[in-house]
């Protein structure tokens, strides 16, 4: 079965029923950015793979960055 993106209430739904409100985590929603559960802005889900590759790459600058300037 395919991944379908949730839509605001389906997510806020599942992080009362999870308890997840510091970090998203959702392997059966294709959203690659959710609203934040408190307050203004989105925030990441943890379960899409984009982003373990932007914040790998965002670890992996400032490596490069410390070691070579």
């Amino acid at each position: 079965m395919a991944k379908r993106k949730w839509s605001f209430g389906e997510v806020d739904e599942y992080r009362r029923t999870h308890n997840q409100y510091f970090i998203y985590y959702n392997a059966d929603d294709a959203n690659f950015l959710v609203p934040k559960a408190n307050g203004l802005g989105q925030t990441n889900n943890w379960a899409h793979p984009a982003s373990w590759i932007i914040i790998l790459a965002v670890i992996t600058l400032m490596v490069y960055h410390a070691l070579f300037k």
